[in-house]
């Protein structure tokens, strides 16, 4: 009889990690500000894009703001910019390199970026002071489809954060998909089933650190079709740790959070 259960108990554990293996290939990874490089976060760099690209990624989330003069600019919080004002002009910004050389993001890098890898997709974190800034970010990006006459709606993941950024940018942008993310705002499950109900929400995006009854509740929102993503594990154990309550995909700061075991 022991000989019977050692011998379960060994296939059970064979099966676990090929279950495991296989769900964390199939995973969706989102560069987390475009992906993290030499040891630095944060970075909303050009170059970090192509490296990673290169490795096979197609996910890539980036923080945006204005420019004083109405222009995408890349920049968390202006980490790894030795600026010394921030409201800085289109022009002004293009001047500046990010720690050990990378060159942040833009406006024409970014449309040109679209246009020339059509299987990319770029969720956007707006990064201005209000929910009517954040909206004016997402609607630069639809003016870019009119100024270069292009169609990059379905490459364009915006995150939302709370119930009054949605009720804005739900009527002045008509990208076909969007995220809420709940990092600014704490809102129950059934506050986001009930007001995040419309079917261009895409997915909820919590912190990997989600409390008990998120945890709990998670398989609520998957009932209805919705993709759940976590940021940011840092290591294997804790990827697999969002795997087991139903991870469709994690954002991800380097190349190495999944391999780790």
């Amino acid at each position: 009889m022991k000989k019977l259960l050692l011998l379960s108990l060994l296939i059970l554990s064979s099966c676990s990690n090929k279950i495991s293996e296989k769900t964390v290939e199939n995973l969706t990874y989102i560069m987390h500000a475009g992906g993290g490089k030499d040891g630095l976060r944060y970075l909303n760099a050009q170059e970090t894009f192509n490296y990673y690209y290169d490795l096979g990624y197609r996910y890539f989330e980036y923080d945006l703001r204005l420019s004083t003069d109405g222009r995408l600019i890349g920049t968390h919080c202006f980490e790894h910019l030795n600026v010394e004002k921030f409201d800085l002009s289109y022009e002004e910004f293009k001047t500046y390199k990010l720690s050990n050389g990378y060159t942040p993001v833009n406006e024409e890098w970014f449309i040109e970026t679209l246009i020339n890898h059509k299987d990319v997709t770029f969720v956007i974190d707006a990064k201005m002071d209000t929910v009517e800034g954040d909206a004016s970010v997402l609607e630069r990006i639809e003016q870019l489809e009119s100024i270069y006459n292009v169609d990059i709606s379905s490459n364009i993941l915006p995150e939302v954060f709370s119930l009054e950024m949605w009720d804005i940018v739900k009527e002045t942008t008509t990208f076909d998909r969007y995220f809420y993310s709940q990092y600014k705002n704490y809102y129950s499950i059934d506050f986001i089933l009930e007001n995040f109900n419309d079917d261009r929400i895409y997915g909820v995006a919590f912190a990997h650190t989600c409390d008990n009854y998120i945890r709990r509740n998670i398989y609520r929102l998957k009932e209805v079709g919705k993709k759940i993503f976590f940021f940011t594990p840092e290591n294997y154990n804790e990827v697999m740790d969002v795997i087991s309550i139903g991870a469709d995909g994690i954002y991800i700061d380097n190349e190495n959070v999944a391999k780790q075991e």
